[in-house]
């Protein structure tokens, strides 16, 4: 049996393409691949699965300057035709080259495109590339991770890096999701989430992030002809931001993950997001502090005294106008920029406001059924499922205001994803165990006191 490196082999199968065609091809690879050991440049043997080789159509122009010499040798041999009955030979050629080019086309071993087998939820066509192509970069380099031949070859041809983390990323037992990847997953989160969407995101460069905040303004004041005027000071406090680790594991089967390569992705790249957008939202709009979330204090938790409304309705349903317009008065006027939405459940939207709107009839009941996102008094609604959908007597239903001047959301390393197939029981199961990391914090740093709102105010049932 002859020993052969991978490039010979590619070598080999491409005259053999080159020479059979498509047809051929593939009974061509198997009969060759039985009479060789492959192994790498280092010797170290290699299985035949672990042999993916790209193909390469063999250039038109090698298939032109042979038809070319093909047809000066029939013209020598054609001398004697009759001129009358013979096409002119610069006629001859051009047609034999098209002939030959087409020929060449329709032999070229062909790749197939991955093809879903169902239609993908997570991952959409758009300026960076065609859905099922993405999903099958992911793949690709989901399953890299794990060490797998196919997949280290295909993200080595296509550019796509594939990393362990080192101490320069602050963390160690994954891999660093690349660029391409990780913009999809935010969209994603994005997407699901919406805290992340509506806070103001801030890079973090260290473990540790600290913003300078305003705690007081200069004074003016009046003052007489030839009199000093009274200094005021403008003073800064600093807030801090720690980043938090979070993670999320999850299992799936190994002949999903070969069947199904490209439905895997997008599962894996849908879940992952969606857990960390619900995990983020529970810390942003409803953490108390506790281990559950991270030592967050979230915005229901931390709205002061005089931004918090309690409309003491007794039921959802029961709101009334008066406790509408007290609710959003105290919103503070520079609040009020084109950011400023309300947040709430889907439920209270629903039973609450929306009842309350429909009832009092005219253009109000109108503008929440403009078919797109719904609205209040003009006033955009964004759905935050975390927060609570049946009445509890004195919890915070409802928030009005400018999420990113209230909030910074400090993010602090990008998606990481790790690939095994024995942790948990997915050795015995015979599945793959995927874990994904990211960290994060969530500071909410102005939302008011007892004696002055901020730019976000709260409504308890």
């Amino acid at each position: 049996m002859r020993i052969v490196t991978l490039n010979e082999v590619e070598k080999d199968l491409q005259n053999l393409a080159d020479q059979v065609g498509e047809e051929g091809f593939i009974k061509a690879k198997a009969l060759y691949l039985e009479k060789v050991a492959v192994t790498k440049e280092d010797g170290t043997p290699l299985s035949a699965d672990d042999v993916e080789i790209v193909l390469m159509p063999k250039a038109e122009e090698e298939e032109e300057e042979k038809a070319a010499d093909d047809d000066e040798k029939e013209d020598k041999a054609e001398d004697d035709d009759d001129e009358k009955n013979v096409a002119p030979k610069s006629i001859r050629i051009e047609t034999r080259k098209k002939a030959v080019a087409t020929a060449a086309r329709m032999a070229r071993p062909s790749i197939a495109k991955p093809r879903p087998f169902s239609r993908l939820k997570n991952f959409r066509d758009d300026h960076n590339g065609e859905a099922v192509e993405k999903a099958l970069r992911f793949g690709h380099w989901l399953m890299a991770g794990r060490g797998i031949r196919k997949s280290l070859n295909y993200c080595d041809r296509h550019g796509i890096e594939v990393k362990a983390h080192t101490e320069g990323v602050n963390s160690a037992g994954g891999f660093l999701v690349p660029d391409e990847f990780e913009t999809e997953l935010i969209s994603l989160r994005e997407q699901h989430g919406v805290f992340r969407r509506n806070a103001r995101v801030r890079p973090m460069a260290s473990d540790t992030l600290r913003i300078p905040r305003r705690s007081a303004t200069l004074t003016a004041s009046f003052v007489g002809e030839a009199s000093a005027a009274a200094e005021s000071t403008q003073t800064f406090e600093q807030v801090t931001m720690v980043a938090k680790k979070v993670a999320v594991l999850t299992t799936v089967s190994n002949e999903l993950a070969e069947d199904a390569f490209v439905n895997l992705a997008d599962d894996v790249a849908g879940e992952i997001a969606y857990a960390f957008a619900k995990l983020e939202d529970q810390c942003g709009f409803i953490g108390d502090g506790t281990s559950t979330y991270g030592g967050i204090v979230g915005v229901s938790s931390s709205v002061g005294a005089a931004g918090t409304t309690d409309s003491d309705s007794g039921a959802f349903g029961a709101l009334s106008a008066a406790d509408l317009t007290s609710f959003m008065s105290k919103l503070p006027a520079y609040a009020h920029t084109p950011s400023t939405k309300f947040y709430m459940h889907k439920t209270v939207f629903h039973a609450n406001f929306e009842d309350l709107m429909i009832s009092s009839g005219g253009a109000n009941a109108t503008e929440i059924r403009n078919g797109g996102q719904p609205t209040i008094m003009g006033y955009p609604v964004e759905f935050v499922q975390v927060m609570p959908s049946t009445y509890t007597n004195g919890q915070v239903e409802a928030l009005f205001g400018d999420l990113s001047l209230a909030a910074s959301f400090g993010d602090r390393r990008s998606t990481t994803v790790q690939v095994s197939d024995s942790a948990l029981n997915a050795f015995e199961q015979d599945e793959l165990a995927i874990r994904g990391t990211e960290r994060f914090d969530i500071n909410v740093h102005d939302a008011g006191d007892g004696d002055n709102a901020g730019p976000i105010v709260s409504l308890l049932s």
